[in-house]
């Protein structure tokens, strides 16, 4: 039996990579992309939920799917310092996702947070995060994968000039980083999302040694 994954943030680095994953994986029967504008892909596979406006939310309907995979989040560069934009996109969104989720009896849920989140932080990146996680797990959703990856590296549409210096440094020290930290091509994150879908053990499971979920 096939089954139906939704994918949130289906425009950027890793959600572009998952949704091209999903739909070539024969297991996967229906992608669903929630997206605010079009995707640019076309697939017999593929089902778009443009949201009106703004609203990402508002474009949630109201179906049975078999996963969940939650792709979204921003930088404060890219929201030109807006703070509460930034928590708007990496914290509400994806809570609101989440409750989205656990209202139509979604069994799965995985989503892509950071190596550092902590709901304590004194890093504001980190703390809203963490709060965004704290917010998932208390929703008791059925079965909740969070991703922890490093620096991501990956064909990027914007131009991040500290990122691409950090992806420099953190490649060449590498061979000297725990797992964890070394970094994190886009299209292993992609697939060990895709594979979380079929981890089915309810609970909360966190993961930072991605790869090897990958390689499953």
């Amino acid at each position: 039996m096939t089954r139906t994954i939704l994918i949130a943030g289906p425009t950027g680095l890793i959600g572009t990579t998952t949704v091209q994953q999903a739909l070539a994986d024969p297991q996967v029967g229906q992608v669903i992309a929630l997206t605010r504008r079009p995707i640019g892909t076309t697939h017999p596979k593929l089902t778009e939920w443009t949201a009106p406006g703004d609203d990402l939310l508002a474009g949630l309907r109201p179906q049975q799917v078999d996963a969940v995979i939650c792709c979204l989040g921003t930088t404060i560069h890219n929201v030109g310092g807006d703070k509460a934009r930034f928590i708007h996109v990496d914290k509400d969104l994806v809570v609101g996702l989440g409750r989205w989720a656990k209202a139509n009896g979604v069994p799965v849920m995985s989503v892509v947070s950071a190596i550092g989140a902590d709901a304590g932080s004194g890093v504001f990146y980190n703390r809203v995060k963490g709060e965004m996680e704290r917010d998932l797990k208390a929703m008791g959703l059925p079965t909740l994968h969070l991703f922890h990856p490093s620096i991501l590296t990956g064909p990027r549409q914007e131009k991040r000039t500290g990122e691409r210096i950090g992806i420099a440094v953190a490649t060449l020290l590498s061979p000297l980083l725990p797992d964890r930290y070394k970094p994190m091509p886009h299209d292993v994150l992609a697939k060990a999302l895709l594979r979380s879908t079929q981890v089915t053990q309810s609970g909360t499971h966190s993961y930072r040694s991605i790869r090897s979920l990958a390689s499953g």
